[in-house]
């Protein structure tokens, strides 16, 4: 290889590393017409990464992820999985949703959110596809996902009560001051 091409390669930004799943296992259910399944998937590595992940799942429901988890609460911007992902492993429900949610339906998701004990639950907005067709609402913990064509708080709720502080570490800490400057803070 040319000397070139080696400082060209060296100034390529790396591939993201994909986090794999080892099985899923799904449940269809009876809510948004439709428009719902909860699965489950066994994750294989927790490691603290501060490269960009490609995740198997879309939403992942954990795996590596970065060392800064984001900030618990409700986010208008949309936090990168790599943070949030972090937040599963302490026992938290992640609550995303995509753009063309309603307007009340997002804002049902915040005041459940605000019903909730602090530090236990982020909501942030979702860009990425989610591997359920038509779904615009996922509720995600430590190795489990309830992805939603609507807004079904009971179905959320049962969720959280089942998922919430199953998790590997369980804290309701915030992060520390050196993430809220990173991609942790999102």
């Amino acid at each position: 290889m040319s000397l070139l091409a080696v400082l060209l390669t060296a100034c390529d930004p790396p591939a993201p590393t994909v986090v794999g799943v080892a099985s899923i296992q799904t449940t269809d259910c009876a809510t948004c017409e439709g428009v719902c399944r909860e699965d489950s998937a066994p994750v294989v590595s927790r490691q603290h990464r501060t490269e960009d992940l490609d995740y198997a799942l879309s939403p992942p429901c954990g795996g590596d992820h970065h060392p800064c988890w984001a900030a618990w609460g409700v986010h208008d911007t949309a936090v990168r999985p790599e943070s949030w992902v972090h937040n599963l492993e302490h026992g938290g429900v992640v609550l995303l949703y995509t753009a063309d949610l309603p307007g009340d339906a997002r804002e049902a998701l915040v005041a459940f959110a605000d019903s909730l004990p602090p530090g236990r639950v982020l909501v942030t907005p979702w860009d990425g596809p989610m591997d359920l067709e038509g779904a615009r609402v996922a509720a995600v913990a430590w190795e489990h996902r309830l992805m939603l064509g609507c807004v079904d708080i009971a179905a959320i709720t049962d969720f959280y009560a089942r998922w919430s502080g199953r998790a590997p570490e369980d804290t309701f800490a915030m992060p520390a001051a050196e993430c809220m400057d990173s991609g942790g803070a999102g």
